[in-house]
């Protein structure tokens, strides 16, 4: 109820992503087609606030964009205010309790 997050079933052999807490501090938003430094600078049990560089703002199609500390993934992007240069990422502490790991 806190966030729209989907899951779907993999079919065939994977590795799961290690999931790790977010802390303040340097974090890396991570896709295909990029990779954005940032940092986080607040975080709850469900939410990690992204303070993100001028000028490289994440586009369209970036939501749900892992965000990478230490080589685990702490959050998933939700979304980014283009004024602020700030984004909402739900925390993997809140995707670890959803999936229950």
């Amino acid at each position: 109820n806190d966030a729209d997050l989907a899951f779907f079933p993999i079919l065939g052999a994977c590795q799961p992503t290690d999931l790790g807490k977010p802390r303040l501090g340097e974090a890396e938003l991570k896709n295909s087609h990029h990779s954005l430094k940032c940092s986080i600078s607040d975080t709850s049990w469900s939410i990690a606030y992204v303070v993100l560089p001028l000028g490289h703002l994440p586009g369209l199609g970036d939501s749900g964009s892992p965000l990478i500390q230490d080589g685990k993934v702490v959050g998933l992007l939700l979304s980014v205010n283009m004024h602020t240069w700030r984004g909402i990422a739900i925390s993997a502490e809140m995707i670890k309790r959803e999936i229950r790991i």
